[in-house]
């Protein structure tokens, strides 16, 4: 068994080095675009309403259809990925979000939207529902609470940036572009995924 001569972790436990900085890269790409799509519509909510001609209380379903989706479905993605396989649940996820967000993005109606955003959210799920259970494999055993504090910082600045980003994106286009935005992320974390 090689052992690290500075800190004592076997090399055979985790992924070697380069693969898991490209895993936790992607992993990271895949959560911010999960995280980020929480809070980022709560900025273009009244414009919504005003392009789409709802009341206010229907246009908060953009938000709430998303939640929604995450909370009930998250405990069914993380039983499927011990079913399949943890990639397996992560990269349908990934895909399953840019084809949605692709679709939010091109929505011309309100329940377009709606029904594009309920199904973000599944996906979104199924990210976040294996993403734990795949620093296992990712790092050293060693290493796994400095694998989960960067899950965290990485969430924790995706849902504080959430607004700001949003804010950004509409100063100089339309909020079409806050779910466009989501697609190359999304490709970024399919090929770093893959490998």
């Amino acid at each position: 068994m090689i052992k690290q001569a500075t800190s004592g972790v076997n090399d055979t436990d985790g992924l070697p080095v380069r693969q898991r900085i490209g895993a936790i890269v992607g992993i990271s790409f895949a959560l911010t675009m999960a995280v980020l799509d929480v809070n980022i519509v709560n900025v273009v909510l009244p414009t919504l309403s005003s392009d789409f001609g709802t009341s206010p209380s229907i246009t908060t379903w953009i938000i709430n259809g998303y939640q929604l989706a995450i909370v009930i479905s998250l405990l069914s993605f993380a039983s499927l990925g011990d079913i399949f396989g943890y990639r397996r649940i992560f990269l349908s996820g990934i895909g399953l979000f840019c084809i949605t967000s692709l679709i939010c993005a091109l929505s011309d109606s309100f329940w377009t939207l709606l029904v594009a955003r309920i199904f973000q959210g599944f996906s979104a799920s199924a990210i976040t529902s294996v993403n734990t259970a795949q620093l296992r494999s990712i790092y050293p055993r060693a290493q796994i609470g400095r694998g989960m504090g960067i899950n965290a910082m990485v969430i924790a600045i995706a849902a504080a940036a959430g607004p700001s980003v949003a804010s950004g994106i509409l100063s100089i286009a339309s909020w079409n572009w806050l779910f466009a935005i989501n697609i190359p992320l999304g490709i970024i974390a399919l090929i770093l995924g893959a490998k």
